[in-house]
């Protein structure tokens, strides 16, 4: 390996991979076209899934409705472990258009093309454009990609924003020959942005610092020389710093790992990478009854990275030494992206919160610019003849994959269709419900969401009067016990004469919490049934939420939908 990296002592940029002054106009449509298509895979059906709870964290913050954490009525943390950065972007967005499905996902899915246009410039400045553009369109049929920023589950979409601007800023910041230039200027800003966003990002930060450290030792050592002393302590002083900064405020959120259990999480976690890969997660945890979807696409990536090196090495051996083609610019590459890739996957392991497929898509795109550039170098060790048919198998695979994940989005995208196939959680009329809540919340004093998954949703999606009704309850509910000695006091509390409330909960079906849900109806029987089921709602209201009202006189007979608005 040492021999394949110092091969190109004198010319590190070689002519087949320098960077192009201008980007060529077939680049720029192909890549356009490439955009479009990955927009109208984000936006299909832009109401299925439903708004989810945690998708809608950040709403409250940026309409004024709620506040995690502020300071003169400026938003700072909308959870403990995330910033108001998403917040602050959507504030003008609900100024001008409101809030509604259309108004929170088409902005990630813009920014999402963001990203694709910076991962398609960073391989483009270590490859070719025409590598650029595969990798790209391998981008653009990826289900993890294209699903979680739809519904920016986690949140992701702006980590994976700046994780892309910081890899391109940092790859050109090491063509440069000074220590400070703006591009390093940038890198620390967007890893700055990436950490507000939300705290987790810390994990490609350290990956981005050892992995750089490791692999461009030689560049940053070199831009090192003629500083004075004085200022690199000054530098090593301003890491340590903020490292320790970095730390104070994490570790207090972070349980400490078990020694024990970690041996088992590697294997959980890499089937969870697995299954974010291909768009299993999301099948399985959306749909009631989601369609089978194969796993080799996830580790296909990773084995074809593997494979690809090997034969390089195998090749450069049988090779004549000097004359043989090596270009060490793709391989260092390849390098540095498994790597943090490794790097990562090991933080996600010994961090025990961590256990969802918006952490193990923070991996992505890693594993496929490693392939690319993996691909790229075997397809250069070939001449003549032979580096047309390497090109070409190499496409062939690259076509039966993305085969694969289209499969993988159409199966999501033939159940978009039908919001009787979604879990309740994430079911579309849940804007239903928030229309049915405006009409019939105006004459009731409380609206009490039962179970988890309701409440951040209905808060934002109802008008302000009345989204200031809605509570969650979920979690009175869920611990209640008929043995604890304040039982008789919560209930009384609960379904106060005095109160005019609606009770919202799933039903059993499409529960989160049964246990919720029992001990709602156990203390409503305790309270004389106090609380009596609301039979008239709409029908495609009734086949997810049930609706109890405190005092049948209160709503009278609720107002039905439009059924063109029920098939909405």
């Amino acid at each position: 390996m040492r021999a394949l990296l110092q091969n190109s002592k004198q010319r590190w940029f070689l002519p087949l991979v320098a960077p192009f002054k201008n980007w060529r106009r077939w680049e720029q449509l192909t890549l356009l076209g490439l955009l479009l298509a990955f927009t109208a895979f984000a936006t299909y059906q832009i109401h299925s899934p439903g708004l989810y709870m945690d998708e809608m964290d950040f709403v409250g913050a940026a309409t004024g409705k709620r506040l995690y954490r502020g300071w003169l009525g400026i938003p700072l943390l909308i959870a403990p472990y995330a910033g108001a950065l998403k917040a602050w972007t959507y504030i003008p967005v609900f100024a001008l258009f409101g809030v509604s499905a259309v108004s929170i996902r088409l902005p990630v899915v813009l920014i999402s093309c963001g990203t694709l246009a910076l991962g398609y410039a960073l391989v483009r400045r270590n490859l070719t454009p025409g590598w650029a553009i595969a990798f790209t369109a391998a981008c653009v049929v990826h289900p993890g990609f294209v699903l979680q920023t739809k519904v920016d589950w986690g949140p992701v979409v702006l980590m994976l924003f700046f994780k892309a601007l910081c890899l391109y800023l940092l790859v050109k910041w090491l063509e440069t020959s000074r220590l400070f230039s703006w591009p390093l200027a940038g890198a620390i800003t967007a890893c700055g942005l990436g950490f507000f966003d939300k705290f987790n990002f810390i994990w490609f930060v350290v990956a981005l610092l050892g992995a750089t450290l490791v692999v461009y030792w030689r560049e940053i050592r070199a831009k090192l020389t003629g500083v004075s002393k004085n200022l690199v302590a000054a530098i090593a002083t301003a890491i340590i710093a903020a490292g320790a900064l970095v730390l104070l405020i994490v570790l207090p959120l972070v349980q400490p790992p078990y020694i024990q259990s970690v041996s088992g999480r590697i294997l959980q976690m890499w089937l969870l990478y697995d299954i974010t890969s291909t768009g299993r997660a999301t099948a399985f945890l959306w749909f009631k009854a989601p369609s089978s979807i194969p796993l080799w696409p996830g580790w296909a990536v990773l084995a074809a990275t593997a494979s690809f090196l090997l034969l390089n090495f195998a090749f450069y051996r049988r090779g004549p030494g000097s004359n043989f083609p090596v270009y060490s610019r793709a391989l260092r590459f390849c390098i540095w992206c498994l790597l943090m890739f490794t790097a990562i996957f090991v933080q996600i392991v010994i961090t025990p919160q961590a256990g969802g497929p918006h952490h193990t898509l923070m991996l992505f795109p890693l594993d496929l610019l490693a392939c690319f550039a993996a691909a790229f170098l075997f397809t250069n060790t070939m001449s003549g003849r032979k580096r047309y048919v390497a090109t070409l198998l190499e496409g062939i695979v690259l076509l039966i994959w993305a085969g694969s994940e289209m499969q993988s989005l159409q199966s999501h995208f033939r159940l978009f269709r039908d919001a009787s196939s979604f879990r309740g959680r994430w079911s579309p009329r849940v804007e239903l419900l928030a229309d049915y809540l405006n009409i019939n919340g105006k004459q009731v004093n409380a609206i009490y969401c039962v179970d988890w998954g309701i409440g951040n949703q209905l808060k934002a999606l109802c008008r302000r009067k009345i989204g200031w009704k809605i509570r969650d309850r979920w979690q009175t509910f869920k611990h209640w016990s008929a043995q604890k000695p304040d039982a008789e006091a919560t209930v009384k509390a609960t379904f106060s004469p005095q109160v005019k409330a609606l009770y919202l909960t799933f039903t059993e079906e499409n529960s989160v919490f049964p246990d919720a849900r029992h001990n709602f109806l156990q203390m409503n029987s305790l309270a004389g049934n106090a609380a009596q089921a609301v039979t008239v709602v709409p029908p495609a209201l009734g086949e997810v939420y049930q609706i109890f009202k405190s005092d049948t006189a209160v709503t009278g007979k609720p107002t039905r939908a439009r059924p063109e608005a029920l098939c909405r």
